[in-house]
């Protein structure tokens, strides 16, 4: 474990597993208990639970488990230093030893030469923006009262007329054709390899670690090329995992408690100049999966402005949609009759009335039915029997009472359906999700994750025997110290492994085992048996185990280790017996028969006394009585 195991404890101490899994997939709570669909195998019903007590998930299906950093481990597939970074990152924990070892980016190594490329090719549109040619766009940009501070926070540039000049520049780094291709910016022309952007105004674009990764180029003429053109997808560029401002916002957002999702860069901008940092532009209208993941991470509360024209309040609408589905926490930016985008705003009227505006937030059930009265009105039968159904989910979503029947008294006008008919419909539903919640619930109750059973009767009873002992040293540290005196080792190598974990859990803090940073202990050594170990872990914490061990006690762990000793003599002699029955001559064999037909009569004797002295302690306690 490269990062200090104190470290870990404090940063699983800040971490609540809910949110961080809620940051990733969608959670549902369900009583004390939350639950959700397991992202580790081909999941239809919520098998995944999470307990904020303990601060541990287990998925009843495909058995996968373990604590806040291992579920961010495993869902980013990434090493477990750099996931203690992204737990941090998630949580806004902040802590000088983090710093002590960055863990290094993996990049493809067949990646590094457009990698290297795009990053030489940004800074020569940086260096183009200051240049005579460049005043162009530096007029447009004061224009739009964006000042030099503005234009390195997002590293705008400006790629020169000559195209060609551009791909000599790169060629002339050490950058081969094939590279300068590779980042999608090379246009084959009838004199020469040309760069596709040549003329316009450049804005960055990068992934979310700060890594530019594509451009967007702005047009400055008036003439009939597109406004704005973006690198094709590349290798390092799909525009469909990219959020422009994403790794500027991510830091903030967390700290805000909201993000604000554009449509353009230059509504991203105008925020940023009134103050609002936490805002990312998803370039156009449509929202990927890929950018719902994104978001997620952020665990805060989504914030969507798109512009006020017909396209953008339908892009809205499509997004609404798509996040209605995810679980996630959002409301929708709303003023009614105003069409000027975020930029707009703030050219016109200033921060103060931009700041205003954003603020002035509703929640998908009213921007929906103000969409479907003033921006698009339902005129048949069929479009106003989609958008009832439509509905109906989130009606049933809130407590019945004043708030609910308002919300049906609104459904009702807008959809021309009576509101008797819309309710009875609601109370429809509200049975059918309860007659699928009891089903969901067999499900999860049928399904159990059990470690294969040793099907070798003659070790079962020593395997039964140390799985008793591993199960009280989780539960008292009492319990380690008897391992320790009496029994030293276990047979089975990965319940020694988790033996020894918790041997060390214990050394190096002097308490009783909390389950959260055992996992994390286990997680972080980065051994092969790392994961059956922590499943054994898990499996022995389940709480059907207090029906099977009783109470720990001196005695029932030292009942344990009896079992275990004579288990193992049985297993010793029944290895005996093995070699002697294929290597000896029949006369070691019949010697070691005989021995053993001895020993089975001692050990019948001594229970015989053994039952013998219990009968008279019976007998003499009746009397007693």
């Amino acid at each position: 474990m490269a990062y200090p195991r104190e470290l870990i404890d404090d940063l699983l101490k800040a971490s609540d597993i809910v949110s961080v899994i809620g940051s990733y997939i969608n959670v549902i709570q369900k009583g004390r208990s939350f639950l959700a669909i397991c992202p580790f195998h081909n999941d239809t019903n919520p098998s995944l639970n999470i307990s904020r007590e303990k601060q541990i998930y287990k998925c009843f299906s495909c058995g996968e488990g373990g604590n806040a950093l291992t579920f961010v481990q495993k869902y980013e597939k990434i090493s477990f230093d750099e996931a203690v970074r992204k737990l941090a990152e998630i949580v806004g924990f902040h802590d000088p030893r983090l710093l002590e070892k960055r863990p290094e980016r993996h990049v493809n190594p067949d990646l590094v030469p457009l990698y290297k490329c795009i990053n030489d090719l940004q800074a020569y549109y940086k260096y183009g923006l200051g240049t005579e040619e460049g005043k162009i766009a530096k007029a447009y940009l004061n224009e739009r009262h964006i000042d030099e501070k503005e234009i390195g926070t997002f590293g705008l540039g400006y790629a020169m007329s000559d195209g060609q000049k551009t791909i000599q520049f790169l060629q002339a780094k050490g950058h081969s054709l094939r590279s300068i291709e590779g980042i999608g910016i090379a246009t084959a022309r009838a004199t020469g390899t040309s760069d596709s952007n040549a003329g316009r105004l450049i804005f960055p674009l990068f992934d979310h670690e700060g890594q530019v990764v594509g451009f967007s180029a702005r047009r400055l003429k008036d003439d009939k090329s597109a406004k704005y053109v973006n690198s094709p997808e590349t290798r390092i560029f799909q525009k469909s995992k990219v959020l422009y401002n994403y790794n500027v916002a991510k830091a903030t957002a967390h700290h805000d408690g909201y993000i604000y999702i554009l449509e353009g860069f230059m509504d991203v901008m105008a925020l940023a100049k009134a103050g609002i940092s936490s805002a990312v532009a998803v370039m156009g209208t449509n929202l990927s999966d890929d950018h719902i993941k994104m978001l997620r991470r952020l665990n805060c509360e989504l914030r969507l402005c798109l512009d006020g024209d017909a396209a953008g309040q339908e892009g809205m609408m499509r997004m609404l949609n798509k996040l209605s589905k995810s679980g996630l926490s959002f409301r929708v930016v709303s003023n009614p009759g105003d069409l000027r985008d975020p930029d707009d705003i703030l050219q016109q009227d200033g921060p103060e009335a931009l700041v205003a505006a954003m603020n002035h937030l509703v929640d998908p059930f009213e921007f929906r039915l103000n969409y479907y009265t003033n921006v698009r009105p339902l005129e048949t039968v069929e479009d106003r029997r989609k958008v009832f159904r439509s509905f109906v989910p989130y009606i049933a979503g809130i407590p019945a009472g004043p708030e609910r029947e308002t919300c049906i008294d609104k459904l009702a006008k807008a959809t021309q359906f009576s509101a008797r008919a819309i309710s009875d419909r609601v109370l429809q539903y509200e049975g059918e999700k309860a007659g699928k919640e009891e089903a969901v619930d067999a499900v999860l109750h049928s399904h159990s994750s059990k470690r294969s059973a040793k099907v070798d009767p003659e070790r079962r009873k020593l395997d039964n025997a140390e799985r008793c002992v591993l199960y009280y040293m989780l539960q008292d540290i009492d319990a380690v110290h008897y391992f320790q005196e009496a029994i030293d080792s276990f047979y089975d190598d990965i319940y020694q492994a988790a033996a020894n974990y918790i041997l060390a859990y214990v050394a190096s803090r002097n308490a009783s085992v909390e389950l959260n940073l055992l996992i994390a202990d286990i997680a972080g050594s980065g051994a092969e048996n790392a994961e059956a170990v922590e499943q054994l872990i898990q499996e022995l914490d389940d709480k059907k185990n207090r029906t099977i061990y009783p109470p720990y006690s001196r005695e029932e762990i030292g009942a344990c280790a009896k079992r275990i000793a004579e288990a193992r003599r049985e297993i010793y002699h029944n290895k005996q017996k093995q070699d002697v029955m294929l290597t000896g001559d029949d006369t070691e064999k019949l010697r070691f028969i005989a021995e053993r037909i001895k020993e089975r009569q001692r050990q019948s004797a001594k229970k015989g006394d053994d039952n013998g002295q219990e009968s008279h302690r019976t007998e003499d306690d009746q009397e007693t009585r």
